[in-house]
């Protein structure tokens, strides 16, 4: 499986280095943010860690241990930032690698995701529930931007303290679809 999934991101790549013309540039989604594992993690109780893991794409993962369950979902989470303006409008699309590591057997199997502003109110631009699952698996939320936001401003942010569980967070992807 490792084998074929080596294979599959060297083809992916081949492709993405290939020369692209002006009509399939129009089509192609557009990357908003730096693809990473590097979450930024907050909450009490919480630990996390960065950890090496060859069964997600890029190798590496952010487990986050989530001892007891908070007062609130929103107590603990986690965000990566989005470096790209984004405009009324824009069809944006969320996606990122995750996995329930171990427990939350007591709590849900899912978890809050959303593109969002990155200062108070902090409103949701895109967001919605994503399933976990015990294996690796590539989730994705979809949108329409009710309102221009600049560069800088808006970040991918999950809602992590619903139970007492283990996560394992991938690389995070947000684009804009034309």
């Amino acid at each position: 499986m490792i084998k074929f999934r080596a294979v599959f991101f060297a083809v992916a790549f081949v492709f993405a280095a290939a020369p692209v013309s002006a009509e399939e540039e129009a089509g192609a989604p557009h990357m908003l943010n730096e693809p990473t594992a590097g979450w930024n993690v907050y909450g009490p109780g919480q630990t996390h860690k960065a950890r090496k893991d060859a069964g997600v794409q890029g190798g590496s993962a952010m487990r986050v241990t989530i001892p007891a369950k908070p007062a609130n979902p929103w107590d603990i989470g986690a965000s990566v930032p989005i470096s790209g303006a984004i405009a009324k409008g824009d069809k944006l699309i969320l996606a990122f690698w995750v996995r329930l590591a171990d427990g939350g057997a007591e709590g849900p199997a899912d978890l809050g995701a959303a593109i969002q502003q990155n200062s108070a109110p902090y409103a949701p631009i895109v967001s919605g529930r994503v399933a976990l699952s015990g294996d690796w698996k590539l989730v994705h939320l979809k949108g329409i931007a009710a309102e221009d936001h600049p560069a800088g401003k808006a970040n991918v942010a999950l809602t992590l303290g619903d139970a007492a569980r283990t996560i394992d967070l991938g690389p995070a992807f947000v684009m804009k679809a034309d």
